[in-house]
């Protein structure tokens, strides 16, 4: 776990206790909730201008695609899409529901917004809250102590058993789905040669945050980059820095 550039300057842990929001990262609950309402990875949804009121979301490069695939629309990472999938399927309550049975533990907005994930999470949270799209539909609690050892005396830590959260054919269509994200989509970056590799890039307004969540082998692991005072990042998006840093940080683990 790495909080910060420098411990001495800064003690703040922003992998555990810094709340941002996660962007696109977010939109793989939204895919889940569509699922559990009927959807499947092949069926289209519509990549296209949209307007709620006085709101327009607008895809990262306002290049627009029709009608996809939901597969396609997280690969690439469409947000009139996940507006429209939201909205199609439970709305923001079912979708935040999903997120906090899967581990987020922060108040949702209860909006379409919700979508472009403008609920605010920690690093820790999001990360796990990714493992039961790997893992068939367990979510974990994620422990950083596994023993206490005082005069010679190990007392391990009492470790809180997974809990099943999704059915498990959906578990296994949501990995497809985010390993299509890293071989064809905004993920190509945190690619491994040899080794199939799932994840979701984010990046909010102006780039003041940058994500990427991802997994490979029995690895999990969640990068966050951005700014204390939310000043804007200058070229860095989630499958630039964060999706490069995946890579880096799961060879370096090894196996």
């Amino acid at each position: 776990m790495a909080g910060g550039r420098d411990y001495r300057k800064s003690p703040f842990n922003r992998a555990v206790a810094a709340r941002r929001q996660p962007g696109s990262a977010f939109k793989p609950f939204v895919w889940l909730d569509a699922l559990e309402h009927g959807a499947t990875p092949d069926d289209n949804i519509l990549d296209a201008p949209l307007r709620l009121g006085a709101w327009s979301p607008a895809d990262y490069e306002n290049r627009y695609l029709g009608d996809i695939s939901l597969t396609r629309a997280l690969e690439v990472s469409s947000n009139t899409a996940a507006v429209r999938l939201l909205l199609k399927s439970g709305g923001p309550t079912a979708v935040a529901d999903v997120a906090h049975r899967l581990g987020i533990t922060a108040a949702l907005p209860n909006d379409a917004s919700l979508a472009l994930g403008t609920g605010e999470v920690t690093l820790l949270d999001l990360t796990a809250a990714y493992a039961p799209f790997f893992n068939g539909g367990d979510a974990i609690t994620p422990t950083g102590i596994l023993a206490v050892t005082i005069d010679n005396r190990t007392t391990p830590t009492a470790l809180l058993p997974p809990r099943r959260v999704i059915d498990e054919d959906r578990a296994a269509a949501m990995a497809r789905m985010l390993d299509a994200v890293v071989a064809h989509g905004t993920g190509r970056a945190a690619a491994i040669p040899g080794k199939l590799v799932g994840g979701k890039t984010g990046t909010t307004q102006d780039s003041r945050d940058a994500w990427f969540i991802g997994a490979v082998a029995n690895q999990l692991i969640g990068v966050w980059l951005g700014n204390d005072d939310d000043h804007p990042m200058k070229n860095v998006n989630g499958g630039t820095l964060p999706a490069q840093l995946f890579r880096q940080i799961a060879v370096e683990l090894g196996p």
